[in-house]
């Protein structure tokens, strides 16, 4: 009995690590090949979807933080015309747009912060 679960637990196991994990940055940062790889498999995979999800509520919340602490000691003068959003449409479109030969060494996040202020009319 013993020897079944050891094999069960195994099999669950190998099954749920990736087969090929999608590579950071040299530096270590998120790179364009995790993320477009985490948004082109959400739709089926429940783990990309929340990773996804995760990451991206993280880009966008830290980004509205940081906006909002550089007005408020107003050592940054940023006014946005709308409100900063994320989604993984928009986050697709605009890191479909590099040079696909260099997702593996592009960080994403400052892409995304670019694109949600650019977006936000942020000045």
């Amino acid at each position: 009995m013993n020897a079944i679960r050891t094999v069960l637990l195994t099999l669950s196991l190998g099954l749920a690590l990736p087969a090929e994990a999608t590579p950071t940055t040299p530096a270590g940062e998120i790179s364009v090949a995790q993320v477009v790889d985490l948004i082109q498999r959400s739709p089926k995979d429940t783990a990309a979807r929340n990773a996804a999800i995760a990451y991206l509520a993280g880009v966008g919340e830290t980004t509205g933080l940081l906006v909002a602490e550089a007005e408020r000691r107003s050592s940054v003068s940023i006014t946005c015309a709308r409100p900063l959003g994320i989604s993984s449409v928009a986050a697709f479109a605009v890191l479909s747009r590099t040079d696909k030969a260099t997702w593996t060494k592009t960080a994403a996040t400052p892409i995304l912060v670019e694109d949600m202020l650019n977006r936000a009319g942020c000045r």
